[in-house]
């Protein structure tokens, strides 16, 4: 059996080749024997052409490792794509002026579908240090979908996204409980556990 660092060599290879499909067929095999393979995870995305099943794979490297900044970049890159090509590219209507109201209902559906990714992440995570990042970006997520449609960002986080605000709530309330009261970080995780007692009150 070829062990999985000459694997993952082979993959990177591929992909640099230009052998995408080569590359997906060879990070498979690596996933299947070892998903804790951010690494692994985050090159089989590359090799993905649907959006859905790419963020997939995206998701799954960041809760192996939510502090991988080039995770973070590339769930930022395909968010940005699919909502580039949701609302981006749509020609302006020749009479109206006003293009950007119709959109918004549209936008905050496209950002509340990946505020519920985060917020089903957010529940199966078993790490604190998991919760409050992946939390993080759901508020940020909620947040964003407010200034587009408030009354129903508010409804989903009020129900839908409720038990995932609640757990992040938590871990906040926790770690803000065991830190110094000189502790640096204080200021900001306060601020940060508010945000989200704003959007689920």
């Amino acid at each position: 059996m070829i062990p999985e660092s000459e694997m993952m060599a082979q993959a990177r290879r591929a992909l640099l080749e230009g052998r995408s499909e080569d590359a997906q067929s060879i990070l498979v095999n690596v996933v299947v024997t070892e998903p804790g393979n951010d690494e692994a995870w985050l090159m089989l995305a590359e090799t993905i052409q649907d959006p859905e099943r790419k963020m997939e794979c995206l998701q799954r490297a960041r809760r192996i490792d939510p502090r991988n900044p080039e995770t973070q970049r590339a769930i930022h890159a395909l968010q940005n794509e699919i909502a580039q090509a949701a609302f981006g590219n749509a020609p302006a209507p020749a009479e109206s002026t006003a293009t950007e109201i119709p959109t918004r209902p549209a936008l905050a559906g496209a950002l509340l579908e990946y505020a519920e990714t985060l917020a089903q992440a957010v529940m199966l995570s078993m790490e604190p240090s998991a919760t409050r990042t992946l939390g993080l970006e759901l508020v940020h997520q909620i947040q964003l979908a407010l200034r587009h449609d408030e009354l129903r960002a508010r409804r989903w986080a009020r129900s839908a996204g409720r038990d995932a605000l609640v757990k992040y709530e938590r871990a906040l309330t926790t770690l803000i409980a065991n830190l110094p009261q000189n502790d640096s970080r204080l200021a900001d995780l306060r601020e940060q556990r508010q945000h989200a007692l704003d959007l689920f009150k």
